[in-house]
């Protein structure tokens, strides 16, 4: 239901606001109708958010508020006046609903109101119901003045009482009701009698005037003539007969008289305590004192046993009641009864309340601060407080403003001692200078806000009455330049003296007692006191962040108690923007587990809500919220964040049960945690409940189906089975003409298997199996894809079904994961995997298949978190042959159609994968100029031109700005801050330190990229290691060393991170150092063998001895020393370096006839070896490789310097096709080398290549002699004598006089 809040108001700002404030976060809205456009009004009703409407006054209430009404939309209506607030805000919003639910045909709500005659005190109060709250829909107010709510349908109105819990406080009757006004309301009743008739009504209410006048014979006569209409007045009836008792009273009406009346009172109202007092009154009067004892005494016991339950109005209240019990002691003394007279005089005084009057009396209270320069703060916060409290008490701490003046100006005692960058020692020197009972501890920054001031005294002598030690009170933060509210929280600020108590703590100093232990607290409600604080303003935040954080951190690392620090440490860290400090010291706090301290759980929300904002981060948001609930149970909002975490992995029947904690949590008696769930919040959480009952409920009823093609799939076959037997009711396999068992393994697992004969098309194939389907929804992974929960999938798709009827189909998160290295994950791309049947969805495209729909686009979601699933198709042992096999297809299809939008991405995959990163550059190229875009996957584009770029070895300039164009694309992704840094870094540009700064910073947010897939983890550990690199080289080793250390956890760089770590630490004794890198790395004696190798690959001579000397003794073996470096030994710097050059030159010598094995081999791990061999090759030969490896995409290069350093291992170890390939390659730097190449394979007797290389020459420059006779000698060699003799004749036929043709034709004859 909605609520809606109304007013008229004429000039009560102050009022106003403070009756806003208590019904505030009650309402949906809030009607303001000004009735003199006062602009302190329009000021009040503009801080709450109220819309505000003029209304000009033509004296006639019921105008103004029915003109209130029309502006109201909510279905239920709160009416109150300016000068009325209600008791207990926290509760009118349950109350209302409460009660206009449970009575769903009331039209009214008469709820308790309290007339206070003297101010902040109900003792004297009179107790009214009032129609205060009502349905809008069919009333409508009548009556100029007193007006009436009434049905527009003239029925009679139905009615139900509220209780306490909307209590409503009344402060109208604070000002004296002067003559004037009282004859002003008798004329505009007169005047309404006129305009609408009299009524009783008129005659009730001109009754109340007179009786105010103290004319009592009219008050008689006009509630006579009420009284006997049998009118109702509802609430209110019981007033007629108090005024008359007390106008025959004034009149010297007899006591018999009068005691009729009351008797008749009394039995129309059993339940009121007011009628049974005015019998005894006057049973007294009549000397009958054992009745009038009797009566007074049953008073007694209706006001302290029933009197929150009354429905009518009452004069009653403990003033009365005290009167009451002293006439009964007047009797008891009367009678002779002493102890009865002493008891009810005792009783008299507990209802004036005068025990706790002297209480307060007694009671001193000290007020206690510590300032530096804040004079004009101090100043505002003492005179919140000084009325209040007995002692004044200021510590400066080095004012150089006026402080000290403003603080002497109010009488206080200042004491001056050095600052020390110890909020609790100065706390505790104020502390020692205290001589009162209670202590109101607070920050001149802060103070008790105008509504609540007053009660301050009369607060703390109800705690101390009750023994309590430690109030929480209301903290209101506003921003002091904007008004704007910052947080709303509590603080422990009033505290009882006790020995040992004292503060602890630099800074965010706690209170403890003399053991340690935290005193027990309870917080005070808003309504009561609340304190107003101003220094978490805009201006000032980063100041005092950056201030405490120092504090702490110097706490932290000089305390014995360090952890204390740490939930503020998060705070702080949080506060200034820095997550990832903020979750580590969060992270540490909560590992302690609950805590006796105020606000324990502030690490807990913290992670809670970090958590929160990154939906990647499920796994450790549920983890802190079961902490979180076994910690705090008495905390609500504990219970909804775990639903909610459950709620985020679709476990909803368990979210529901979690959520129903938050409503049956219960509170401790002694509270240091305050809860912060709201009503808003419990009903937000009860509206998801209904929507996660939904979702179970469909979840039971939701048909799924798996579906697949296959054709020799058994290796995969059994996983996919598996994994679809936990969440689909039929598995359909499409078999396309498989013959290693995958069809059985279908069968046996009880799939319906389906024959589609392969046509090379992938998307005729795919949609054979959703033909084939029965379900609402169809999974359609791939038989090389299988989910990593596969469990969550049905809920998932019964809430797609719930909250996203209109979603055709989902787009799920890939994982390609290398299982044939270790499982390593080589990257991400989201995939449509989820089909909703019925949608007229099918696919198209031979190869790199797309998801069509009959009639229009298929809407797709595209869920970035959930139902990952795990591809193992692209592992190094299989992707060699699927990129082959698909390059075909796509070659194929290209021959029909052409280059299609969409196909150079495809291409550049390919290209890529198969090690050809010259065409996989042009086509990566291409693919961006395209205006296709991918979803999730368009970063992946960059990437994969970056890769090529490098392995093109392409212009460190170009590989910069291609990076600054991706980091510009994608900012939000952490990917290509993280690949620019690293080459600013390469080219010495001393931005990359930002870059990578803000690449790990984004890493660790888990920014939302809008989906888009990254492939940062492949790159962090290179990013940390080379942020740790430039740290280092610019003197900060402090933060290199941390960042070291990120980079070794990160392990993607390892030996980079290592080369950083010793370089920092190359002062170490080598003993230590290796110590400290075993730690790290690991101890066992194949770490050792790493770092050995790890320090000679890095120079680290000194440490790669030390290394082996502890290898040989963890093994017993003696660990051989490199043989370069015994030669090394003994000679001058200028030998060594021949030596090494000779060196190299003979690895280089031996590279090209490695490579070219490498290219033979189809072992998985051969064609990155080779990538990596190709790169190590010197500039020039690297450059006629690459066009040997792509001539179609990488150029010959001008200089033959390459071909001539590779040319002896072509002729000696090229099989047929790599020499066919070389010859091509040859071909371009003209006949003479190609045949000189010819000769050289003739030469090494490689009559295959030799014979291919003649027929190229013959191609190039023509049939010759020399060509044929080159042709016919390696067909011989090769063992075809007639086709030797055939070229052996055409050589002769072209030049007779070709001596080595006549010499050979002459042997072979």
């Amino acid at each position: 239901m909605r609520i809606s809040a109304c007013y008229i108001v004429k000039d009560e700002a102050c009022e106003l606001r403070r009756s806003l404030a208590s019904l505030r976060a009650a309402v949906d809205e809030i009607v303001v109708v000004s009735t003199a456009g006062n602009a302190a009004v329009v000021s009040a009703a503009a801080e709450f958010g109220a819309r505000l409407y003029e209304f000009p006054w033509q004296d006639d209430f019921s105008l103004a508020r029915n003109y209130a009404l029309e502006q109201a939309t909510g279905e239920i209506v709160v009416f109150l006046d300016a000068d009325e607030f209600f008791f207990h805000p926290e509760d009118v919003h349950s109350g209302i609903l409460e009660m206009m639910q449970e009575h769903n045909d009331s039209d009214l709500m008469m709820i308790p109101l309290w007339n206070y005659m003297t101010e902040n005190s109900l003792r004297d109060a009179q107790r009214i119901m009032s129609p205060r709250i009502f349905r809008r829909a069919g009333l409508h107010y009548e009556g100029l003045i007193h007006e009436q709510l009434v049905r527009d349908d003239g029925a009679e109105r139905v009615i139900v009482y509220g209780d306490e819990r909307l209590a409503v406080g009344h402060t109208g009757y604070l000002k004296e009701r002067g003559e004037e006004k009282i004859r002003r309301n008798i004329a505009m009743l007169e005047r309404d009698a006129q305009l609408h008739g009299r009524t009783p009504a008129h005659a009730f209410y001109l009754a109340d005037c007179y009786f105010g006048l103290k004319d009592y014979a009219q008050t008689l006569r006009l509630s006579e003539e009420a009284l006997r209409s049998n009118a109702v007045f509802i609430g209110e009836e019981s007033k007629i007969y108090h005024q008359m008792i007390e106008s025959m009273r004034a009149l010297h009406y007899s006591d018999e008289e009068m005691l009729r009346l009351a008797d008749e009172a009394l039995a129309k109202y059993p339940a009121l305590p007011d009628f049974y007092a005015q019998c005894g009154m006057i049973l007294c009067g009549l000397a009958r004192y054992e009745e009038a004892a009797e009566s007074l005494r049953e008073a007694l016991h209706c006001y302290d046993e029933h009197f929150s339950q009354i429905h009518d109005s009452s004069f009653f209240n403990d003033a009365v009641a005290a009167l009451v019990a002293e006439r009964i002691a007047q009797i008891y003394a009367h009678l002779g009864d002493v102890v009865q007279e002493n008891a009810w005089i005792t009783r008299a005084k507990q209802y004036r309340g005068e025990e706790t009057v002297m209480q307060e009396e007694c009671l001193r209270i000290s007020a206690c601060y510590i300032v530096r320069d804040d004079a004009v703060h101090l100043k505002k916060s003492i005179e919140s407080l000084r009325d209040a409290v007995d002692e004044l008490i200021v510590v400066d701490t080095g004012s150089q403003d006026d402080s000290r003046g403003v603080a002497v100006s109010y009488g206080a005692a200042v004491y001056e001692i050095p600052w020390a960058d110890d909020f609790a020692a100065a706390r505790n020197a104020a502390l020692e200078r205290v001589t009162g009972d209670w202590v109101v501890f607070i920050d001149a920054d802060e103070y008790f806000s105008a509504e609540t001031r007053t009660a301050l005294r009369a607060v703390i002598a109800q705690v101390d009455a009750e023994g309590l030690e430690v109030l929480l009170v209301p903290w209101h933060n506003i921003d002091e330049a904007t008004g704007e509210t910052l947080l709303d929280s509590y603080a422990p600020r009033i505290f009882r003296r006790r020995a040992g108590r004292h503060y602890v703590g630099r800074i965010h100093e706690e209170l403890r007692e003399a053991d340690g232990s935290a005193p027990p607290s309870r917080p005070v409600a808003p309504e009561l006191l609340t304190l107003v604080h101003t220094g978490y303003s805009a201006a000032l935040s980063q100041e005092k962040g950056e201030r405490n954080l120092r504090l702490l951190l110097a706490e932290a690392q000089n305390s014995d108690n360090p952890e204390r620090c740490w939930r503020y440490l998060a705070e702080t860290y949080d506060n200034l923007g820095d997550e990832r400090m903020a979750e580590h010291y969060a992270l540490r706090d909560i590992a302690l587990g609950r805590r006796s301290v105020v606000y324990a759980a502030r690490s807990y929300r913290i992670l809670l809500r970090l958590y929160g904002e990154h939906p990647a981060r499920r796994e450790e948001r549920l983890a802190v919220a079961e902490q979180a609930v076994r910690d705090f149970p008495e905390l609500p909002e504990m219970h909804a964040e775990l639903a909610e975490a459950l709620a985020a992995y679709h476990r909803y029947t368990e979210a529901i049960a979690a959520a129903e904690g938050a409503f049956t949590a219960a509170p401790t008696a002694m509270v240091t945690e305050p809860s912060l769930f709201t009503e808003e919040m419990g009903a937000a959480l009860r509206r998801r409940m209904a929507i996660w009952g939904r979702i179970a409920a469909r979840a039971k009823e939701l048909r799924i189906a798996a579906a697949v093609f296959v054709r020799n799939d058994a290796r995969d076959m059994e996983t996919w089975l598996q994994n679809t037997g936990v969440y689909a009711d039929e598995c359909v396999v499409v078999d396309t003409g498989s013959t290693d068992g995958t069809r059985a393994l279908a069968k046996q697992a009880g799939a319906r298997v389906v024959d589609f004969a392969w046509q090379d098309d992938f998307a005729a194939a795919r949609n054979a199996a959703i033909a084939a389907v029965n379900a609402d929804w169809a999974a359609v992974l791939d038989a090389d894809e299988s989910f990593f929960e596969p469990s969550e999938l049905r809920a998932y798709l019964a809430m797609v079904d719930v909250t996203m009827p209109h979603v055709d189909a989902v787009l799920l998160p890939i994982v390609h994961v290398d299982e044939d290295a270790g499982g390593r994950e080589t990257g991400r791309a989201p995939h449509i995997r989820l089909l909703r049947m019925g949608r007229g969805l099918f696919y198209e495209g031979r190869v790199h298949e797309a998801l069509r729909k009959v009639g229009g686009e298929p809407i797709l979601y595209h869920e970035k978190i959930a139902l990952s699933i795990r591809h193992v198709g692209y592992s190094s042992g299989r992707i060699r042959a699927k990129h082959e096999r698909n390059l075909a297809l796509m070659e194929r299809r290209m021959e029909e159609t052409g280059l299609l939008p969409g196909d150079c991405r495809y291409l550049a995959d390919t290209y890529y994968g198969l090690g050809k990163y010259a065409a996989a550059l042009l086509y990566a190229r291409a693919a961006l100029a395209e205006d296709v875009q991918s979803i999730g996957a368009q970063s992946h584009l960059h990437h994969l031109l970056l890769d090529a770029m490098e392995k093109e070895h392409c212009p460190l300039a170009e590989q910069i700005a291609a990076a600054r164009q991706a980091r510009d694309a994608f900012p939000q992704l952490p990917d290509f801050h993280g690949r620019l840094g690293i080459l600013l870094a390469a080219a010495v540009d001393a931005a990359a330190l930002e870059e990578l700064t803000e690449a790990l910073r984004r890493s660790e947010q888990h920014a939302d990229a809008d989906g888009e897939a990254s492939a940062f983890p492949a790159w962090a550990g290179a990013v940390s290691a080379a942020r740790a690199r430039l740290l280092m080289e610019a003197g900060d080793a402090a933060a290199a060393q941390e960042e070291c250390a990120r980079a070794l956890v990160l392990d993607t760089a390892r030996e980079e991170a290592l080369d950083v770590y010793v370089e920092l630490h190359r002062t170490m004794p080598l003993e230590v150092l290796l110590t400290s890198l075993r730690e790290m790395c690991g101890t066992d004696a194949a770490t050792l063998a790493y770092l050995t190798r790890f320090a000679d690959s890095y120079g680290w001579l000194a440490l790669a001895a030390q290394a082996r000397t502890a290898l040989s003794s963890a093994t017993g073996k003696a660990v051989p020393v490199p043989e370069v470096y015994g030669q090394l030994q003994g000679i001058s710097s200028e030998d060594q370096g021949r030596l090494l050059v000779g060196m190299l030159a003979e690895h280089v010598r031996e590279m090209p006839e490695v490579l070219l094995h490498l290219e033979r081999d189809r072992h998985a791990e051969s064609p990155p070896l080779y990538a990596r061999l190709r790169d190590l090759l010197p500039e020039a030969m690297r450059a006629f490789w690459r066009h040997y490896d792509e001539p179609d995409a990488a150029a010959l290069p001008e200089s033959m310097e390459g071909y001539n350093l590779v040319r002896e291992s072509f002729i000696h170890h090229a099989d047929e096709a790599q020499a066919e390939r070389f010859l091509r390659a040859v071909a371009g730097y003209g006949a003479p080398v190609l045949r000189a190449a010819a000769e050289a394979f003739a030469a090494a007797q490689r009559w295959a290549a030799a014979y291919m290389a003649w027929a190229f020459v013959a191609a190039v420059e023509g049939v010759s002699a020399d060509s044929l006779y080159g042709q016919a000698l390696a067909a011989l060699h090769m063992g075809s004598r007639d086709e030797a003799e055939t070229y052996l004749k055409e050589a002769l036929c072209s030049d007779a006089g070709h001596m080595k043709a006549k010499e050979l034709m002459e042997l072979i004859r």
